[in-house]
């Protein structure tokens, strides 16, 4: 018989199951979809992820340079402890792997197809990644736990863009500079086909707290996509 492993959590006496290299802290009822059809389509775009991906960064200019335009703003240093919400099946960590130096990188999604790709991908790139099953609206971490912090793409899906942004600065350490990127309206109608209808998008700038420090929203990856950064106040 094979045995069940699970992650205790100490401080709410609460059992979680752990399978395929992740912590399960949400079960496949607990993640949003918008519509049938939506899931439909995301679940077949989770399949042929990494070519689908490739495809739709061509008009942003190519994968690589897409993904730098987003992480050439992370304040990664040595002692840095980084979460990615979103992680999908952690493509950024390869760009990053030059910085991060195998030292330990934590990462969240709600699917689990994309958790499993993304445990081979780390030990295929021989990155350490901690991996975690769960809604970017309930960080399952204690606060000021991370100094970066950053989500790149599907953030326009969320059903509570706002609390997936508090729990964001709620997990960042004080003085943290916050990094969230996500396709522009310009983009959305090109590849309508893979989210199906959906209201327009607008970046979620003024969900961001104005107690929050520096905060820009500014056009990348030729207009198809939008960076909003802020830093959490000392």
């Amino acid at each position: 018989m094979k045995q069940r492993v699970t992650w205790n959590c100490l401080d709410c006496d609460v059992e979680y199951p752990v399978s395929e290299g992740f912590i399960q802290f949400i079960s496949d009822e607990e993640v949003f979809r918008s519509s049938k059809r939506e899931a439909v389509m995301r679940a077949i775009y989770a399949r042929f992820y990494s070519p689908l991906t490739r495809m739709m960064f061509i008009p942003c200019g190519g994968e690589k340079n897409a993904r730098q335009e987003v992480l050439e703003n992370l304040e990664i240093t040595l002692d840095s402890l980084v979460l990615e919400t979103g992680i999908g099946i952690g493509d950024n960590i390869s760009y990053l792997n030059g910085i991060l130096h195998g030292r330990p990188y934590y990462g969240l999604d709600n699917q689990q197809i994309m958790l499993r790709e993304c445990n081979k991908n780390s030990h295929k790139w021989n990155q350490p990644v901690l991996l975690y099953r769960a809604n970017a609206e309930a960080l399952p971490f204690k606060d000021n736990s991370f100094d970066v912090v950053f989500h790149l793409g599907a953030i326009n899906l969320f059903k509570d863009k706002k609390s997936a942004i508090d729990e964001m600065i709620r997990v960042a350490r004080p003085g943290t500079r916050i990094v969230i990127a996500d396709e522009s309206e310009k983009a959305s109608k090109l590849f309508a086909i893979f989210v199906g209808h959906h209201d327009p998008v607008v970046p979620p700038v003024d969900l961001i707290p104005s107690e929050m420090l520096e905060i820009s929203l500014k056009s990348i990856w030729n207009d198809y996509g939008y960076l909003i950064k802020f830093r959490k106040p000392w």
